[in-house]
């Protein structure tokens, strides 16, 4: 931002003028500028403007109605420091009129320089302390407005993980319960129903802790092994098709490419894109599963029927997100779990809607970063 000082001068007379202009010129980081009426001067100002100086009686004009002209035309924060000035002596009234109006200082002819330069001095000092302060007030009420919507969007995310953790306790407590009761029904089907509910609490809990950790500035740590592209997504999506009742499609364009990947965190990437697609998008439709290589990075694209607002599209990642719109959609980490998993890997996750279809890709290395 330029330290350069605005500054108009509105005075019919050109020997005022001449004489202000002259004192004026004389500070080096002063940008001087002329009218001769009210109306010519009014053109001038602008929010830009630091300073006006003003004679009372114009042509067109009194400067008491010019100091009005200039409040209507700025909003009332832009508006420049003003100084009165007469070329004969004012009354006490006159004064008080031209203050009241908006002046903060009047001036008479003859002038003195020192007098011009310290009246200047001290209001230029108190408009830049004033306008620090705004700032300051500016910047304290958005900070509180973050805090509230923070403030929201944590407690909705809150009810929605204690609504999403009490489904697979209870059916756990359920089980166990059932067992402790009749120890002939021990199963090995009973086992694994307990075992599946214990193992998506756990994936919940680790979520929550991926997304803190990486909002704390680290990311998330990853273990590569080498892998084929083909029989990872493969497995994956096998695993998909048994827990959404939507139908998945594969296509890969590079089945034999060999990856150095974390599996698991793979894995969970593809897992959180379908399962999302399936809980967000529209009923019983097609989801696509697709792979492609681009700029010798693998792609990985799902697709699915649905559109998504703008505004919503731009903060599917965000932690929490999800949760504000209604306790029932999910709790808002999926999507921020892929996000940073995708950025641990050396890549990055697009949302974008495409032709009724909400569609994400993620970009990867086809080999993750040394920890």
């Amino acid at each position: 931002m330029s330290d350069r000082k605005r500054i108009v001068i509105i005075d019919d007379t050109d020997a005022n003028r001449y004489v202000l202009r002259k004192i004026l010129l004389s500070q080096p980081d002063f940008d001087i500028l002329e009218a001769g009426s009210g109306s010519a001067g009014l053109e001038l100002i602008n929010d830009q403007t630091s300073l006006v100086i003003i004679d009372i009686n114009l042509p067109d004009m009194s400067g008491f109605e010019l100091i009005q002209a200039i409040e209507k035309k700025l909003d009332q924060n832009k508006m420049p420091a003003i100084i009165n000035i007469s070329a004969t002596f004012v009354s006490g009234k006159d004064k008080a009129m031209g203050l009241n109006q908006g002046a903060q200082a009047y001036l008479t002819h003859p002038i003195n320089r020192d007098e011009v330069l310290a009246t200047i001095s001290s209001l230029l000092k108190s408009s830049t302390r004033l306008a620090s302060i705004e700032n300051q007030r500016n910047v304290a009420i958005a900070r509180s407005e973050n805090l509230e919507a923070e403030k929201i969007m944590l407690e909705r995310f809150m009810r929605s993980l204690n609504h999403d953790l009490r489904s697979p306790l209870t059916a756990a407590t359920m089980v166990a319960s059932l067992m402790r009761r009749t120890p002939a029904r021990r199963t090995d089907d009973m086992l694994k129903l307990l075992e599946e509910n214990l193992q998506r609490m756990n994936q919940m809990i680790t979520n929550v802790l991926d997304i803190s950790h990486t909002s704390l500035g680290g990311g998330v740590k990853l273990h590569g092994e080498k892998l084929s592209l083909g029989t990872l997504l493969g497995e994956a999506i096998s695993n998909l098709r048994i827990q959404v009742q939507n139908e998945i499609t594969l296509t890969l364009e590079s089945p034999e490419q060999h990856v150095y990947w974390d599996k698991h965190a793979l894995l969970r990437i593809v897992d959180n894109l379908v399962i999302n697609a399936a809980k967000h998008g529209t009923p019983d439709t097609r989801i696509d599963v697709s792979q492609m290589m681009s700029a010798e990075r693998i792609v990985l694209c799902v697709r699915n029927q649905g559109r998504m607002p703008d505004e919503v599209l731009v903060n599917l990642a965000t932690p929490y997100f999800i949760s504000t719109r209604s306790d029932d959609r999910g709790w808002g980490l999926g999507l921020p779990i892929v996000k940073a998993l995708c950025e641990s890997f050396g890549g990055h996750a697009e949302f974008k809607n495409i032709d009724d279809h909400v569609v994400v890709e993620v970009h990867l290395p086809s080999t993750v970063p040394p920890t």
